[in-house]
This record gives structure tokens, sequence and C-alpha cells, in this order.
């Protein structure tokens, strides 16, 4: 049961880290050290602009 209470602190405090500003993410180093090659690992990526979280928008045909 205390390891559980030490996981959920553990991870509320990670979450509240990244939230504040505490932590930064590299995400475009860590895609590339990762095997995605085409990102670019000197350019800032921000989390809203992972290929994953970025949907492709498909246009409806025009009749």
């Amino acid at each position: 049961m205390l390891r559980w209470l030490l996981i959920g602190l553990l991870l509320y405090g990670l979450g509240t880290a990244l939230r504040q500003g505490w932590l930064e993410v590299q995400w475009s180093q860590f895609l590339h050290d990762a095997g995605l090659t085409f990102i670019d690992p000197d350019q800032p990526l921000e989390l809203h602009e992972l290929p994953m979280f970025k949907p492709e928008t498909r246009e409806s045909p025009t009749p």
C-alpha cells in the first residue's frame, strides 16, 4: 500500500513540475535519439507539433 502511495506522489510531483515549467522535455532531441531521423534535434519542438498529436486533416471532395 505504501508503494502505491509513493508512486502516486511521484507521478503527481512530475506532473506538477512539468506543468509549472520546472522540468523541460526536449522532445526533438528525445525523438531523434529514439530513431525518428526526420526530426531535427537542434530545432525546438513543442508538444502539440509532434507527429502523433498532429492529425492530418483530409479534405472532403467537392461535388
